[in-house]
């Protein structure tokens, strides 16, 4: 769910295989409907003890809470909210993604959609993940039109069970006629792609040994960061900001709000671009998830601005998070600048986790094409 829009340029063999109509459509996508977002969550929250922990130690320093503590806490907060996925038994997202590009070719919006369904496991009874990504131009002008398939490439599908990986790519991105819909919502056909069909995966278990501390996070996001940029990992930090990074948070605002007979808590974060800037590990996220070796966040002052508003439960798990960036740089032979927004919903309920209806797909497709 990282990647802006100028990145969307890059195409891998398989992505350009599906378009070209290698394959056999064998279904549509199962998943965006998060029936029980508002639930409060039915797991056991990994990280809260610690999360309620600091939302005391803000509590406590009352309207004296300064610029400093609430900026530490928010990031703490966020940070233990993204960790709790590592340990969690099951989660959720849906989340939607749109950018605009300005480049010397022309112009684009594009819209990125992620559906992720994770069941932690153990060695005898593996786990199971479920995680499409949908690409679509809603608009695009001037030379690069023509290379509006490549912005679109990348729509895939990874069931992974088992050890196994069942991949799909996607083409035909189209938005659901529904409107009973909240907000307008992708879809595709699926084509097996042979490439990644039945293909080892690592077990979907929960990390191994005991769960981080604050510092043991804050130096897991340096070094993922670094083994993002050599390509062998993703960063567990969301939205690409080393947000414990020394003067990180510019400011931040902490809201606690009753919601039936607990509370949650929606917290704003301003980053502040020049140390984000020149921040290694946020720029070894950033540059790897767009394709670009010299791209930087555009500040507020120059018509920029980067934000991270995010919900937690009182428990510390995520209900919702968004931020808003802008950046530019150069990838792939252009140069522009990209705006972004995203949005991510959470659902931690058994409904929401069933498979039923995602296997019902990878059975029919495994019927006919086996591993």
């Amino acid at each position: 769910m990282k990647r802006t829009m100028i990145a969307l340029l890059a195409c891998t063999a398989s992505a350009v295989c599906a378009f070209t109509g290698c394959f056999r459509k064998v279904g549509t996508n199962s998943g965006y409907e998060l029936a029980e977002a508002e639930v409060y969550p039915a797991v056991a929250a990994p990280y809260a003890e610690e999360s309620r922990a600091e939302i005391e130690r803000w509590q406590n320093a009352g309207i004296a809470a300064s610029a400093e503590l609430t900026a530490e806490v928010a990031a703490r907060l966020f940070a233990y909210a993204c960790y709790n996925e590592e340990y969690i038994d099951r989660y959720v997202y849906f989340s939607s993604q749109t950018g605009d590009t300005a480049i010397s070719a022309g112009s684009s919006t594009v819209t990125k959609q992620d559906y992720k369904l994770i069941i932690h496991g153990t060695e005898s009874e593996p786990g199971y993940k479920y995680h499409y990504t949908i690409k679509n131009v809603d608009e695009i002008s001037g030379p690069i039109s023509m290379f509006e398939s490549l912005f679109e490439g990348g729509t895939r599908l990874r069931f992974v069970e088992d050890g196994r990986l069942y991949g799909f790519n996607g083409k035909n991105q189209r938005y659901v006629e529904d409107d009973s819909l909240v907000e307008p919502v992708l879809t595709c056909d699926w084509e097996i792609d042979p490439s990644r069909w039945g293909t080892e995966d690592s077990l979907q278990l929960k990390r191994a040994g005991e769960k981080l501390t604050a510092e043991g996070i804050a130096q897991d996001i340096i070094d993922l960061a670094r083994a993002t940029a050599e390509g062998s990992a993703e960063p567990v930090i969301h939205c690409n900001v080393n947000v414990l990074a020394d003067g990180m948070i510019a400011g931040a605002s902490i809201v606690p709000t009753p919601y039936g007979k607990e509370t949650v808590y929606t917290v704003t974060m301003d980053i502040d671009t020049d140390v984000a800037n020149a921040d290694e590990a946020s720029m070894q996220m950033l540059r790897s998830a767009n394709g670009s070796s010299d791209c930087e966040w555009v500040s507020a002052a120059d018509g920029g601005g980067l934000k991270i508003i995010f919900q937690i439960w009182d428990n510390g798990l995520f209900k919702l998070y968004g931020m808003s960036e802008v950046w530019h740089g150069s990838t792939y032979g252009f140069s522009g600048t990209a705006s972004s927004s995203l949005s991510v919903r959470y659902s931690y309920s058994e409904r929401d986790a069933d498979l039923t209806e995602k296997h019902k797909m990878l059975d029919a497709a495994l019927a006919e094409n086996p591993a």
